[in-house]
């Protein structure tokens, strides 16, 4: 296979096709003082893994770049953080590039020292709304040099090379974009700036050290606005790669803010959906360097298609190795059907980044291999285990305990694995979140769990099976208590029911109806139900208290909400309240102007959580050890309940 082969990327020689690139993981590493150790466990995974390429977290390089939750590196210590990541991943035979950029005209100076304003190239607003500075050239040279010190410090601490960041709108990317960069001057010349840091940086960091740039393979910002498409950014890709300087190609899409939405697409999206763009720009340089290609390519069969296509030399599968590390000692071992797949949710990975060390919807290893690796070193007797519930939660308990050689038995109460999250199976592209249970359900085989469907749990039955442990992860149970008065002239439904079209157990045609959701929870669950019952036919309403749809989902997701909704009529109301029911019409006001609207509806939608299935608890606690995992504990999604069943295993 093409992705195993090895490829030569300037003086290094890369084992495999394989590249992470470069993705916000645990920036905290940057951070003087912090030990970085979780981040260094983080990647030295992905190199276990046996990936070829790792592409660090990009780096802010000046004091005038960092914004919320960044830092400004101090040179003693990461030059100490450096060496030890550069042994790590070399031990496994993995090469590491560290990724240089500057923020330029974006975000906000809130958070900087003493308010520092952004630094760009022409004053323009921010795409915050804030006035910027117009740098002086004093100052664009003083910028120049520190991604130089930059450079050398990686280099001289043993990273194998550096990669300047030139697309999400940051500072290289506005230089020779003519929204960004509207001078006269010389520096106003498009690829004055690109050229002249790329030639500084070289000749500091010598002819050994690996040096390749990210460009946008597309903008997707219109001529008019200053954008240059992708044939504008085939040739600042030509005009770069012919200075004879780069070792290699990497890219991206858009110019930030929410082209992230786009550039790093949701299950939504389809796969490989910018290859095309890739091959455009390999053959805009004429295949004079390696290109990395880019864009949702979750699975080694795309990865291989591309490169046997030609449309790039190597590939980018960076969520791909957030939801399973060893997708490459997989693949060597001819278990290729054992990688566990991206499922395109987002929740984990892009949309917690902004604030948070990311997870993953389905791997809870990700950013705690450290934890996890000292909770599987603690030994245990083989344990007679009971777990009560298929659903998420209950299959990564009984995955994770069978993997720490317990003695497994499943009972679920329905025909199938999958709990409440098979709701998703009739919602479109949102069915590909089943990848996450079919994919233990396929391993519990391997290990040889025990799985009894339709087997209902009660005393007798616990009493002869007489185990050593319970797991408990029965679930939750559809809620309809919205708290305000009703005269039940019109159905209040679950959010359960209204996933699955169904009214009192019945099926009904939901094609022509008004509905009303009332949105408690802002969350994935809620916006998941109200695009089906949009997709299958009702006129959808939401109303919800928060100040906006999707508060508390992230910012990926909601933007791909914010521009389907529309398309469907979805109607949305925030910062409202629902107030009652009454001769068949439901009621809601504004938090603000006190405005109360009725409006009739043929049914309501309980956008809340649900109750705990606990009633089990009480009695099991009378037959041995029992540990409580997913729903049943507090109900949230699926991503916890991953992580509780996960937990729940590991710590038998």
């Amino acid at each position: 296979m093409k992705i195993l082969s090895p490829l030569q990327l300037g003086s290094i020689e890369l084992k495999n096709r394989v590249v992470s690139t470069a993705h916000a993981a645990d920036v905290s590493f940057f951070q003087p003082g912090s030990s970085g150790e979780g981040y260094m466990a983080y990647q030295e995974r992905r190199a276990e893994g046996g990936t070829g390429l790792i592409i660090f977290t990009a780096m802010h390089v000046h004091e005038t770049s960092p914004n919320l939750f960044h830092f400004l590196y101090e040179e003693k210590d990461i030059r100490k953080k450096f060496a030890q990541i550069s042994t790590r991943l070399h031990r496994h035979g993995t090469k590491c590039i560290s990724q240089l950029f500057h923020y330029g005209v974006t975000g906000k100076s809130d958070c900087r020292a003493d308010f520092q304003p952004l630094w760009g190239f022409s004053g323009q607003p921010s795409s915050e709304g804030e006035g910027s500075h117009k740098m002086s050239d004093d100052e664009i040279e003083e910028v120049i040099d520190s991604f130089v010190r930059t450079a050398v410090v990686a280099v001289e601490s043993g990273i194998d090379g550096v990669e300047l960041h030139g697309t999400h709108g940051y500072l290289i990317q506005q230089s020779f974009s003519p929204w960004g960069n509207k001078r006269t001057d010389k520096w106003g010349e498009p690829m004055y700036f690109a050229k002249t840091l790329a030639k500084r940086v070289r000749n500091a960091i010598g002819s050994k050290a690996v040096m390749g740039f990210r460009l946008s393979s597309d903008d997707f910002i219109r001529p008019e606005d200053g954008g240059l498409g992708h044939e504008g950014l085939c040739k600042v890709a030509s005009e770069l790669v012919g200075t004879g300087l780069f070792d290699y190609l990497n890219h991206s899409e858009g110019a930030g803010g929410v082209h992230y939405a786009r550039a790093i697409g949701s299950y939504r999206h389809p796969f490989g959906e910018f290859l095309p763009l890739t091959r455009g720009l390999k053959e805009a340089i004429g295949g004079r360097v390696p290109v990395i290609g880019v864009g949702k390519i979750p699975t080694t069969d795309l990865a291989e298609q591309a490169l046997q296509a030609g449309d790039c030399d190597l590939v980018g599968m960076t969520r791909a190795q957030i939801a399973d590390p060893d997708i490459v000692k997989k693949l060597e071992a001819g278990q290729a059907h054992r990688i566990r797949t991206c499922t395109g949710a987002q929740q984990g990975c892009i949309d917690r980044a902004i604030y948070f060390n990311i997870s993953c919807f389905h791997n809870p290893e990700v950013n705690e291999e450290n934890r996890f690796k000292a909770l599987d070193a603690v030994k245990t007797e083989p344990k007679r285990v009971l777990v009560i519930g298929g659903g998420p939660a209950g299959m990564k308990a009984a995955e994770i305990a069978a993997r720490r050689g317990h003695d497994v038995t499943l009972a679920e109460a329905s025909g199938r694995l999958g709990g409440r999250l098979n709701q998703v199976e009739t919602m479109g592209a949102a069915a590909n979140l089943l990848s996450s249970t079919a994919w233990i359900e396929q391993e519990l085989q391997i290990l040889k769990v025990k799985v009894q469907t339709q087997t209902r749990v009660d005393e007798a039955f616990v009493k002869a099976f007489a185990p050593d442990v319970i797991v408990l992860a029965t679930g939750a149970k559809p809620n309809t208590q919205l708290g305000a008065p009703s005269d039940d002239s019109v159905p209040v439904i679950s959010s359960d029911d209204a996933a699955q079209g169904l009214f009192n157990g019945q099926k009904f045609d939901l094609k022509g109806t008004r509905s009303l959701v009332v949105d408690m929870r802002a969350n994935y669950e809620t916006a998941l139900v109200t695009e089906s019952l949009a997709q299958r036919g009702s006129a959808v309403t939401v109303v919800t208290p928060f100040l906006h749809f999707g508060a508390n989902m992230g910012f990926t997701n909601l933007n791909d909400y914010l521009n389907l909704f529309p398309k469907l009529g979805v109607q949305l109301r925030p910062n409202t309240v629902f107030t009652g029911i009454r001769d068949g019409k439901a009621a809601y006001r504004d938090v603000y102007s006190g405005e109360v609207v009725e409006e009739a509806f043929d049914f309501v939608v309980a956008g809340i959580a649900p109750t705990p299935a606990d009633e089990l608890l009480g009695m099991l606690k009378k037959y041995g050890k029992v540990v409580t995992a997913g729903d049943v504990v507090a109900a949230r999604s699926a991503m916890e309940a991953f992580r509780e069943g996960d937990r729940a295993g590991r710590t038998i």
